[in-house]
C-alpha cells in the first residue's frame, strides 16, 4: 500500500473520531427537576393595600365647596389633616330645602336643576360608602319659616342615618364668616330641638365658624363680601380641625 493511501486512511479515521466526540458533547442534557410540595412551596402574591384610612362625605353649598378645587375646599383640606379620603357634594345655592321643589334653579346647563341635601343622598349612597357624613349647609335656608326648615334638617339627617347606619353624622351649624356671632336663627334652642330627634341620636353638632366671634374676619373674605378667601378657607379648615379633635374625632396618621 502506497504511502499516500496510508495519509488518506488516517485522515478519515481522524474525522470520524472528531464527529463521534462532538455527538457526545453535544447530546441532550437531562435536566433535573425539583419537586416543591405545594404545602411548603412560596409565592410571592402582591397584596392590596391595607384600607385604614375613614373616608368622609361632605354634602353642603357654595361654602362647602370653596372658590377652587374640591381638594382645596375647607372641608377637605380639614379632612386631609384630620388623615381621612375626602368626598365632596357641594352645589351653589342649595340646602335643606333651597334647591328642593320649594326653590329649584337652574345651577348651570351641566348640571340641570339644583337638588337639595335630601334629594342628592340615593345618588351619594349608590357610589360613596362614607364612615363620616358631614352635612354643611343651612345658609340658603333662611325664607321659609324655621318649623319648615326644622323639618326639612331632620328629615334629612333621617335619610343620611338610613342611607350609610354605620357612619358617624356632623352637624356643621350654619353662620357666615362675615358675622361670626349671628346664629342666623339657628340658636341653641333650635339645635337642642333637633339633637333631641330620634334619627339625631348620636350626632355631632360643629360650630367651627363662631369660634371667630369677636374677631375682624374682613380679610378673610372673597370680593362678595359673604364668602371665604383663601385665606378665609385657610382659617375655616384650622377651626374645623379643632372642631373635630375636641369632639373626640382622632387625626390618622
Amino acid at each position: 500500500m502506497s504511502r499516500t493511501r496510508w495519509f488518506d486512511i488516517a485522515a478519515i479515521a481522524l474525522t470520524v473520531a472528531v464527529i463521534a466526540g462532538l455527538g457526545f458533547v453535544l447530546r441532550p442534557q437531562e435536566t433535573p427537576t425539583i419537586i416543591v410540595a405545594p404545602s411548603t412551596a412560596h409565592v410571592d402574591r402582591p397584596q392590596p393595600p391595607a384600607a385604614t384610612r375613614p373616608s368622609v362625605l361632605i354634602i353642603g353649598d357654595s361654602y362647602t365647596g370653596g372658590s377652587g378645587l374640591p381638594e382645596m375646599s375647607y372641608g377637605c383640606m380639614a379632612a386631609v389633616r384630620m388623615g381621612w379620603l375626602c368626598n365632596l357634594s357641594a352645589v351653589p345655592g342649595t340646602g335643606y330645602i333651597s334647591g328642593g321643589p320649594a326653590n329649584r334653579f337652574v345651577v348651570n346647563p351641566y348640571l340641570g336643576p339644583s337638588t337639595s341635601f335630601a334629594e342628592r343622598i340615593p345618588h351619594l349612597a349608590a357610589i360613596y360608602q362614607p364612615d363620616i357624613v358631614v352635612l354643611d349647609g343651612g345658609r340658603n335656608d333662611l325664607f321659609p319659616p324655621r318649623d319648615d326648615v326644622f323639618k326639612a334638617m331632620s328629615a334629612t339627617i333621617g335619610d343620611v342615618r338610613r342611607a350609610w347606619p354605620t357612619a358617624a353624622i356632623v352637624f356643621v351649624r350654619p353662620r357666615f364668616l362675615a358675622r361670626p356671632d349671628d346664629d342666623l336663627g339657628f340658636d341653641d334652642e333650635f339645635i337642642a330641638r333637633l339633637l333631641a330627634e330620634p334619627a339625631a341620636e348620636g350626632m355631632v353638632v360643629l360650630d367651627p365658624i363662631s369660634w371667630f366671634t369677636g374677631t375682624d374676619t374682613s380679610g378673610m373674605l372673597s370680593h362678595d363680601g359673604i364668602h371665604p378667601n383663601q385665606q378665609g378657607e385657610l382659617h375655616l379648615t384650622s377651626a374645623l380641625v379643632d372642631s373635630l379633635v375636641s369632639h373626640g374625632f382622632a387625626k390618622k396618621t
